[in-house]
C-alpha cells in the first residue's frame, strides 16, 4: 500500500543520519517528532538519536531523560544508537518538533504547524465526579497536541475545545476516555449574546426598608439611554446641591452595573449609558448598600419597561482556499447569511486565494462543513470578533 511504499522510499532515498545532523549545525544530539500520552506511562515523546547515543538518565534538552522504550511503549531500551528512534518516558520537559543538545532545546526549522483550530465544541463530563479531573487531563492533552486549543465558556464555565475538525474532536474524546478514564459529551458552543435597548427612560426609584433599629433609605432619579453600537457602558451624574452625597454616587453606579450584567433574557446589556440626575438621602438610614440597591432596582425596572433586543456576534472570517475552488465561495457565504468583503491572491501560497468575509458566529460550523465538502477538505479559515449586530426575528428562536 501507499504507506509501505513511502517507508521504502524514505529508507532508500532519505539522507543518512550524518547528513541530517550536519544540516542542523552539527550540534544536535536528537530530534523529536511526536508527543503522546500513554496509559500508565504518562507523557511520551518520539525521539531520533543523531549523534552519539541517547540513554535513560542522560542529559537531553537541559534535563535528565527518565527512560526509553520501543515504539509500542512495552519494551525498555538501554539506549538509542545514531539513527534509531524510540519513546522517552518520564521526560515531561521534552516536546515535539524540537532538536536537542545535552543542555538545551530549540524549535526545528520549518517545523509544520497546524492550521488555526476552527471547529469548536463545548464538552462536559458524563460523570460529575470527573469534573475536576477533566481540566487536568485537557492540560496534558494540550502539551502533546498542537492542534488543540482549550478555552472556557463565559456563561457555564465548561471547557470549549477548538480542534481541526470532527475527526480530530473524536480522537481527543477517545483519548480522554482511554488514557484518562474520562467520558465526555460534546455539543455546540452557545454564542456570546448581548442585549441592548432601542429607547431610553427616566425613572424615580425609592428604596426604603424599616425593620427595627437602623433602616435602609435611598432615593434616586436615573435615566437609561441607548448609545452607539460598540460603545459599551458609560455612567454620568448631574446631581446638584448634594442631593445625593458624593460618597454614595459610586454605589449607584455599582448597582447599575450589576443590573446590566444580566438583562431580561439573561445576557449582558451593552451600548447604554446611565445618568444619575437627582435623589435624596437620610442621615441615619442611608448607606452604600441602600444606594447600590436603589441603582440596581431602578435599572431593572427600566429594562422591564422598555424591553431589550438581542445582539449576536459578527466575526471577521478570512477563508484560505485553492483558486480552483474560489468560484464556490460566494454562494456558500451568502447561503449562511454572511457577506463577502473581497478577495485577493494569497501573498505567500501560489494558487491560493484569501476571501475576507463577515459572518455570524453561529454560522461558523456551517461554514466548516460546507468548505470541507466544496474544497475536498483543503480550505481553512481564521476568525476574530468584529462587532455585535441586532438579530433578526427569524433568528431569535435558534439563538435562544
Amino acid at each position: 500500500n501507499g504507506i509501505t511504499r513511502l517507508m521504502k522510499a524514505l529508507r532508500h532515498e532519505a539522507p543518512a543520519v550524518e547528513v541530517a545532523r550536519d544540516r542542523l549545525a552539527g550540534e544536535a544530539v536528537a530530534v523529536s517528532a511526536v508527543a503522546d500520552v500513554v496509559k500508565h506511562l504518562g507523557k511520551t515523546v518520539l525521539v531520533r538519536a543523531l549523534g552519539g547515543t541517547v540513554a535513560g538518565g542522560q542529559g537531553l534538552g537541559g534535563e535528565t531523560v527518565g527512560s526509553i522504550t520501543d515504539l509500542d511503549a512495552k519494551t525498555g531500551l538501554g539506549s538509542l544508537a545514531p539513527g534509531a528512534i524510540g519513546l522517552t518516558v518520564k521526560s515531561d520537559h521534552l516536546a515535539a518538533g524540537q532538536m536537542f543538545t545535552d543542555k538545551a532545546a530549540s524549535a526545528l526549522p520549518d517545523w509544520a504547524q497546524p492550521h488555526p483550530s476552527a471547529y469548536r465544541r463545548i464538552v462536559t463530563p458524563v460523570h460529575e465526579k470527573d469534573d475536576s479531573r477533566l481540566s487536568t487531563a485537557l492540560e496534558r492533552m494540550r502539551e502533546i497536541d498542537p492542534g488543540l486549543a482549550v478555552t472556557q465558556d463565559e456563561k457555564s464555565g465548561n471547557p470549549v475545545l477548538a480542534t481541526q475538525g470532527p475527526l480530530h474532536l473524536r480522537r481527543v474524546m477517545a483519548k480522554l476516555a482511554d488514557d484518562f478514564g474520562i467520558a465526555v459529551a460534546e455539543g455546540p458552543v452557545p454564542p456570546a449574546l448581548r442585549e441592548t435597548v432601542r429607547s431610553g427612560k427616566e425613572i424615580h426609584y425609592r428604596h426604603k426598608k424599616q425593620s427595627g433599629g437602623a433602616g435602609q433609605f435611598a432615593d434616586v432619579v436615573v435615566e437609561l439611554r441607548p448609545e452607539a453600537r460598540g460603545s459599551g457602558f458609560a455612567f454620568t451624574e448631574t446631581v446638584k446641591g448634594g442631593a445625593v452625597p458624593r460618597n454614595y454616587i459610586p454605589s449607584v453606579e455599582h448597582g447599575a452595573v450589576e443590573a446590566l450584567a444580566e438583562g431580561p433574557n439573561g445576557f449582558p446589556v451593552v451600548d447604554v449609558s446611565v445618568e444619575l440626575k437627582d435623589g435624596k438621602s437620610h442621615s441615619v438610614d442611608s448607606s452604600d448598600f441602600a444606594f447600590k440597591t436603589a441603582g440596581k432596582m431602578a435599572i431593572k425596572e427600566i429594562l422591564a419597561d422598555v424591553g431589550t433586543v438581542l445582539l449576536q456576534p459578527i466575526m471577521k472570517v478570512d477563508i484560505h482556499v485553492p483558486s480552483v475552488f474560489s468560484g464556490q465561495l460566494v454562494p456558500i457565504v451568502s447561503g449562511i447569511k454572511g457577506q463577502v468583503l473581497g478577495f485577493e491572491a494569497h501573498p505567500t501560497a501560489a494558487g491560493w486565494d484569501v476571501f475576507q468575509t463577515l459572518l455570524p458566529k453561529t454560522a461558523e460550523d456551517e461554514l466548516f462543513n460546507a468548505l470541507g465538502s466544496a474544497t475536498r477538505g483543503t480550505a481553512w479559515f481564521t476568525s476574530e470578533f468584529d462587532h455585535y449586530q441586532e438579530a433578526r426575528k427569524e433568528e431569535l428562536a435558534d439563538l435562544l
